[in-house]
C-alpha cells in the first residue's frame, strides 16, 4: 500500500503552514494568534483521522503492545519499507503540533509540547484499543518525541525571528 507518501505529504505540508504562521505570530501582529489555535485544531483533526478513521499499521491485528521499544527496534533494524516508514510518520505526525502548542504556551514551551503529544497519544492509543485494534506504547514515545522536536523547532525559529526584527528595529532606529 502507498498510503504513507501522502501522510508524510501531508505532515510535511502541515507543518510548513505551521512555521509560517508561527513566524507571523512572533510579530507584533497579536491577531493572528487565532490563526495558531485553528491550525492545531486542524493538526489535530488530521492527526486523529488518520489514526483512527484509517488503520495504519495494524495489519488486522488486535491487542496491546507495553513492551518499549520493540517495535522501534524493528522498525530500526529493518532496511527501509513499511516499518521504517511508521517510525518517520509516528514522529512527523506530531511535529506540528507540537510547534504549534509551543507557540502558544506561555512558558515551558518544549515541556508543554511534549506533555500535550504524550497525551494526544495515549489518548488516541487508547481509544484505538478500545476499537479493537492495536495500541502501542511505542506509537506513545515516537508521538511524543514528534511533539518535543515540534516545540523546539519553533522555540528556535521564534529566537531566530525575533532576532532579526529586533535586529532591524536597530538598523531602523526604531
Amino acid at each position: 500500500m502507498t498510503t504513507y507518501p501522502h501522510v508524510m505529504q501531508l505532515a510535511v505540508a502541515v507543518s510548513s503552514a505551521a512555521l509560517v504562521l508561527g513566524a507571523l505570530a512572533v510579530t507584533p501582529r497579536r491577531a493572528l494568534r487565532w490563526l495558531l489555535w485553528l491550525s492545531l485544531i486542524g493538526a489535530i483533526g488530521v492527526i486523529l483521522w488518520l489514526t483512527l478513521a484509517l488503520s495504519f499499521g495494524d495489519a488486522g491485528g488486535t491487542g496491546l503492545n507495553m513492551a518499549p521499544f520493540r517495535e522501534i527496534r524493528r522498525g530500526l533494524d529493518s532496511h527501509g519499507g513499511r516499518p521504517q516508514a511508521n517510525l518517520l510518520g509516528n514522529v512527523a505526525l506530531f511535529v506540528p503540533v507540537g510547534a504549534l502548542i509551543a507557540w502558544l504556551a506561555r512558558r515551558w514551551r518544549v515541556a508543554v509540547a511534549g506533555v500535550f503529544g504524550m497525551l494526544l497519544s495515549l489518548g488516541i492509543e487508547l481509544t484505538q484499543l478500545s476499537l479493537g485494534r492495536v495500541g502501542d506504547i511505542d506509537d506513545v514515545i515516537l508521538n511524543t518525541t514528534g511533539a518535543i522536536l515540534g516545540g523546539l523547532l519553533a522555540v528556535t525559529w521564534a529566537r531566530v525571528v525575533s532576532q532579526r526584527w529586533a535586529d532591524y528595529d536597530e538598523s531602523a532606529g526604531l
